[in-house]
């Protein structure tokens, strides 16, 4: 329930995010808002969103146009029938289950994304265009990792890098070569680090 500081079009608007939220498993952008109650500035929305945010209620992710969470609520679930065991080496017996697969207990944290993959910079990783990756916000990553990095306010999927004096951000595509930073030049930002890949056949 939205507190009780809360203008009333604040406290609409918060439960407009909550709604959205849990019935379409994602959050409103800020088009939606002023599509919902009529707001034509996206101004006007960011007025209230900053208020809400001042006040507790939300949190905000600027570098997403879906960037906003709310601490509890979370998105409705999305599960497929398991139904047992496959062999990817020798043949195993196995028996039909009656169980199903949340897609939301493999990713419990309330903090992962997707996002949709363009280029081929991640093929010797098994990444490929089109794909679905699946995002933990992080500002920090240990070297070796695949993470989401802005660059100069470019977005870019990599593996990162820290050296003594720059950041390298590496493609895993042998006909590419690595992106090399100077943060004393360059804004560089680590968005978050790769947790899953989901790819339709």
């Amino acid at each position: 329930m939205p507190d009780a500081n809360l203008t009333p079009k604040q406290g609409q608007i918060y439960n407009f995010i909550c709604d959205h939220i849990q019935s379409m498993g994602y959050p409103p952008t800020i088009r939606d808002i002023c599509k919902k109650f009529d707001i034509s500035s996206p101004n006007g929305v960011m007025c209230h969103l900053k208020a809400l945010e001042k006040k507790g209620m939300i949190n905000r992710n600027r570098n997403l146009s879906r960037g906003i969470t709310i601490q509890g609520v979370n998105a409705g679930g999305y599960s497929l029938p398991l139904l047992g065991v496959v062999a990817a080496g020798k043949a195993i017996e196995t028996t039909q289950q009656d169980e199903r697969l949340e897609i939301r207990d493999l990713f419990p944290n309330e903090n992962v994304y997707a996002l949709k993959v363009r280029g081929s910079s991640m093929i010797d990783g098994h990444i490929a265009e089109g794909d679905y990756v699946l995002i933990r916000k992080q500002e920090s990553a240990d070297n070796g990792s695949k993470v989401v990095a802005m660059v100069d306010k470019a977005m870019t999927l990599k593996k990162y890098y820290k050296r003594k004096d720059s950041i390298e951000l590496h493609p895993m595509n042998a006909s590419m070569s690595p992106i090399k930073v100077d943060p004393s030049r360059q804004e560089v930002q680590i968005l978050g680090v790769l947790v899953g890949v989901v790819r339709k056949c």
